[in-house]
């Protein structure tokens, strides 16, 4: 899993990836890895966004300094490449490595109950920099909401799904193209017009971990002129029931804070906010 989903993107540059070694039982005592985000049209990467992709130290080495000193050697490397700042965690789709295999929907940043990371990069140098919501809906403990407007939408929309990427960019390919993934689209009837359409990647790799079939959603999008109607709840809770008749337990989403249209959108889809995850930045 690791070669599929680090070593063979595009991008991968095993300079990137810094392991600490205890001298005198060969052990690995901790990892750094260290990547780029994309540019603004998600066609390559952008060689001044630095990103800490991923930073572990095993329990039997830790506060030795050992996590500082992998932050400095990524921070060294980072600039070597033309970085002018670095965002550990990456945040939002901005993070080059792991998607699928690690942090659920997308490796978004730092889990907050992991560790102390916000006094961690504070020691490091780094400021606040986002904070991602990770939401969930167990769809075999939850039942979905009942109200007139969603019957009606039932009545006279058309639920059309397909596995052929539509207007993809090369940042989807390089870290979803390797998952399963469908889209979803609200069609009217009468019009054939698409009034909401919606994503979901697989999340299987997780099964071992997490012990249930679970599937990331995400870029939920209603075209202005439809919004209003209930139209993105519908195909929600449409995407909710197709998933429950194939096993799937769990569905997850990533939203940023400030985010109400979307935090509103799922919270009346029966999510729960179950996890914060953080970001954090440093001018080089």
């Amino acid at each position: 899993m690791f070669e599929l989903f680090a070593c063979s993107q595009p991008y991968w540059d095993p300079n990137g990836l810094i392991l600490a070694q205890d001298e005198d039982s060969g052990r690995i005592a901790g990892f750094v890895h260290a990547g780029f985000a994309p540019n603004a049209e998600q066609s390559a990467l952008d060689y001044s966004k630095g990103t800490i992709c991923g930073l572990m130290v095993h329990p039997d080495f830790r506060r030795r300094k050992i996590g500082t000193a992998l932050v400095g050697q990524a921070e060294d490397y980072l600039r070597s490449k033309g970085a002018k700042s670095v965002i550990a965690g990456g945040g939002l789709e901005q993070n080059a490595f792991y998607a699928g295999i690690y942090g659920g929907l997308d490796p978004s940043g730092f889990c907050t109950s992991a560790a102390a990371w916000p006094q961690f990069f504070q020691a490091c140098g780094y400021d606040a920099f986002d904070e991602i919501l990770i939401l969930r809906r167990d769809l075999i403990r939850s039942k979905d909401p009942v109200n007139a407007k969603l019957l009606r939408h039932r009545r006279h929309l058309n639920l059309v799904i397909t596995d052929r990427p539509t207007n993809e960019t090369w940042w989807w390919f390089v870290r979803y193209g390797h998952l399963d993934s469908l889209r979803f689209e609200l069609h009217e009837k009468g019009t054939g017009n698409v009034v909401a359409s919606g994503q979901i990647i697989g999340m299987d790799l997780f099964i071992p971990k997490w012990g249930v079939r679970s599937v990331g959603i995400r870029e939920i999008f209603v075209p202005e002129s439809q919004r209003r109607h209930g139209y993105a709840q519908a195909l929600l809770l449409e995407i909710c029931r197709r998933l429950k008749g194939e096993s799937v337990q769990l569905v997850e989403a990533h939203v940023l804070p400030g985010d109400q249209p979307a935090l509103d959108l799922f919270n009346s889809a029966k999510f729960e906010m179950t996890g914060r995850l953080l970001t954090f930045r440093r001018w080089l």
